[in-house]
Order: structure tokens, then sequence, then C-alpha cells
């Protein structure tokens, strides 16, 4: 198991060659469910999908 320390060192890692994937307040959601909706876009990032994070993380030193 990894601990908050690996997580913010990989997430470091990871957000030095990728930006954040940016999330959106969707209100007619929030409405419908009954509660706030946030959706995250990975088709927004430069590759398309979240996969390459493994991969970046993986490969770093």
């Amino acid at each position: 198991m990894f601990t908050l320390d690996d997580l913010k060192s990989a997430q470091q890692e990871i957000y030095k060659h990728m930006p954040q994937t940016p999330q959106y307040n969707w209100p007619l959601l929030s409405k419908r469910v009954g509660a706030e909706v946030w959706v995250k876009h990975e088709n927004h990032t430069p590759t398309g999908a979240f996969k390459i994070r493994g991969g970046l993380l993986h490969l770093s030193p």
C-alpha cells in the first residue's frame, strides 16, 4: 500500500508533464440527483485519456 507522501510525490511528478484534468460542475445533473455533481473530462487532457498518468509514474526515476 502507498502512503499519503507517496501520493503527493506521484502527483508532483505527473504534474511536471501533464496539467490537471479540468473539473466542471453540472447544475442540472446536480438538481436531478439531489447532490452536487462534478465531472472530470479526461478527453480534455492533451492525450485524451487518464492512462498516461500511470505510464508517466511508472517511467519516472
